[in-house]
């Protein structure tokens, strides 16, 4: 298990200058355009809220809430420790630097773990919005496929033009979301009182169940898939070699990123709330925001919207394997992934300078995963394994303020320690809160990395190499 390796000249050893990431290659509203498009409030809101009334009811606005404040903490945690270890590894990268190589060789297996799921799971659920278009459906799984073929031609061409469709969709998006949201608040119900009195129904054999209140472990269970929609801030850290601009810009970037999220994802999710009529109905819903929008728009609005959340979620599906790929690419060239693994994944292409294996990597496995997988385990699995790496990353903050007070910060997080330590809390109890399933599945791949990892420590890379 040779982990070693810069990957970059074929793994023949000889001496043949590198190819790299191209530097300069965006600007910072470029990386900005990608990070929102990586979360995408039209994409969360619609990916996730179905799970969530199910499980919390109207308990989901708190869930939301809560979620918002853990990931402004989160958000600023990867801003200051971004600045200090700027890296296309990103997270990764940070928690290496911060804990050492066996901890970054957890988040490396953590993120290859990530970079097939992730992606999947959104197209999934754009290909389910499609097919509620089209009369007589359509096979979801081979249309999941069919857009991430086109998420892969577009991941292997120049990262300027990407940008530049991303930004394109997120314009769109961001307008289609607000306008849902504007219609909805517009015709709040007035049945609900999801911040006093947060309700559920329970299934009792009648048509609209039982209304019963949420209490705390309900909402908390819903906090995770809330993480869920809101990730994807620390994207910009993701293209650090690839953009223009002072070592601010980046670091800056996350926490807009994360502030314009949480500001239209919480209002998306409170709007819609409001509007629900009948909340047993709702829940039990295929597609609730779906039935919410034909009952505040009108069928041609609900039509117009739903087209919206397909472009959106490919959108973000492009973002997410742009970011994928090159913290594969990073955790190959810093000698942190075996032998076979490190010389494919740390190959940039010579005509695009794009890690053109890892993105052929993500292709293989999220194309599986779109034919064959669920969209509620993709979703309540890949939540687990995100807030773990908010752990780690969490836990880095305070490490790197501490030990590594000597190098410079292009960001300091305000009101340190409070930032991470709520990350942690909050992290901490609402994995107390899912299923027992994905977090075994989770924290057991994660405890394999780390003895894999401290087996073979004498081979690794320092921390600060």
């Amino acid at each position: 298990m040779a982990l070693r390796t810069t990957g970059q000249d074929g793994g023949s050893g000889e001496a043949t200058p590198p190819r790299t990431l191209r530097a300069a290659a965006i600007g910072p509203w470029n990386v900005l355009a990608i990070a929102i498009s990586a979360i995408s409030p039209t994409t969360s809101v619609f990916l996730v809220y179905g799970s969530g009334i199910a499980s919390a009811g109207t308990g989901i606005v708190w869930a939301f809430v809560i979620g918002a404040v853990i990931a402004l903490a989160m958000s600023l945690c990867y801003a200051e420790v971004g600045s200090v270890f700027p890296s296309a590894g990103g997270a990764y990268a940070i928690v290496r630097r911060a804990l050492g190589p066996v901890f970054g060789g957890v988040a490396a297996v953590l993120f290859l773990l990530l970079g097939l799921v992730s992606t999947a799971s959104i197209l999934v659920s754009s290909a389910t919005y499609l097919s509620s278009l089209v009369p007589g459906g359509l096979p979801v799984g081979l249309v999941a496929l069919g857009m991430m073929v086109l998420v892969t031609a577009l991941s292997l061409g120049k990262i300027a033009p990407a940008s530049w469709v991303a930004g394109a969709m997120l314009v769109l998006e961001l307008a289609v979301v607000l306008v849902f949201t504007g219609f909805a608040f517009a015709h709040a119900s007035g049945a609900n009182h999801p911040f006093t009195a947060p309700s559920v129904a329970v299934h009792d054999g009648t048509r609209g169940g039982l209304l019963t209140g949420v209490g705390a472990a309900g909402m908390l269970a819903a906090v995770v898939p809330a993480l869920f929609a809101f990730n994807g801030y620390d994207w910009p850290l993701y293209f650090a070699e690839e953009s223009r601009g002072t070592r601010r810009a980046l670091p800056r970037a996350v926490v807009v990123a994360a502030v314009v999220a949480v500001a239209v994802e919480v209002a998306a999710v409170i709007a819609a709330t409001y509007a629900v009529h009948d909340l047993g109905a709702t829940a039990a819903d295929d597609s609730p925001l779906s039935l919410i929008a034909h009952q505040v728009m009108g069928p041609t609005g609900a039509t117009v919207l739903i087209v919206g959340v397909v472009i959106a979620m490919f959108d973000t599906g492009l973002a997410a394997n742009l970011g994928y790929a090159r913290a594969y690419y990073a955790a190959a060239r810093d000698g942190m992934l075996p032998g076979p693994l490190g010389r494919v994944f740390g190959r940039v292409s010579r005509g695009t300078h794009v890690p053109v294996w890892a993105i052929a990597f993500l292709f293989v496995g999220n194309g599986v995963l779109c034919v064959f997988s669920s969209l509620e385990d993709l979703i309540t699995f890949t939540g687990v394994v995100i807030v773990t790496m908010y752990l780690l990353v969490a836990v880095s903050a305070l490490v790197c303020r501490i030990r590594d007070r000597s190098l410079p910060r292009a960001f300091r997080l305000p009101l340190w320690p409070l930032p991470p330590l709520l990350a942690i809390a909050g992290v901490a109890v609402a994995l107390t809160q899912q299923s027992p399933r994905d977090l075994a599945v989770a924290l057991g791949i994660a405890a394999a990395a780390l003895a894999g990892y401290t087996l073979f420590r004498r081979r690794l890379p320092g921390r600060l190499d």
